[in-house]
């Protein structure tokens, strides 16, 4: 099963990030946060959503990074570009532990942007998905076959990847460069 976290300007996107937990849910994606975005309480500027059981802005922020981590996929809502503080901290965290970041518009800045991958809708996300699998490797000392197996594949999508970018396929080539090269550090996965 697909589990997703959704990120974006809880002032600005609300509706916006209401529709995509209820369209994620339909498909039958598991939000692990939020959960239930109807706004609740604020403290401050600081909005708690239904799914926020204590009122405590780092425990709630805490609570949705350990979400991006354990999520197939982040889902930022920045359907005018905006990405505020903290989901640009979000997309960063997420980019640390190797989640894909989804959206239907990219971000105004263009570092992020280089780190968002831009799909026309869920479903085309979720067909990405399907085809470049996320879930985590054991890691080189628990099963070191299998991670050697992984990083043979992921040279060969490297490898892939560098001769379409030589042969001017751009964006392509540097998707696939870089997909096999965070598949080869998550099989080697060392303490």
């Amino acid at each position: 099963m697909l589990t997703a976290t959704v990120s974006g300007s809880f002032h600005r996107h609300m509706h916006a990030i209401n529709l995509a937990v209820q369209e994620l849910t339909d498909r039958g994606v598991k939000v692990l946060s939020p959960a239930d975005p109807r706004v609740v309480d604020s403290l401050g500027d600081f909005l708690f959503v239904a799914s926020d059981r204590v009122r405590s802005i780092r425990m709630v922020q805490d609570r949705h990074i350990e979400s991006i981590r354990a999520s197939s996929f982040l889902w930022l809502v920045a359907p005018d570009g905006y990405v505020g503080q903290s989901a640009a901290m979000e997309i960063g965290f997420a980019v640390a532990n190797q989640v894909p970041i989804f959206s239907t518009c990219l971000p105004f800045d263009l570092t992020l942007r280089q780190y968002v991958r831009l799909a026309n809708d869920l479903a085309t996300a979720m067909r990405l998905l399907k085809r470049e699998p996320t879930s985590r490797v054991k890691g080189f000392l628990i099963s070191p076959h299998d991670s050697i197996e992984a990083v043979r594949v992921s040279l060969d999508r490297i490898e892939k990847g560098l001769r379409i970018a030589e042969e001017g396929g751009g964006s392509d080539g540097v998707q696939e460069i870089y997909a096999g090269c965070n598949a080869a550090a998550r099989a080697l996965m060392l303490p």
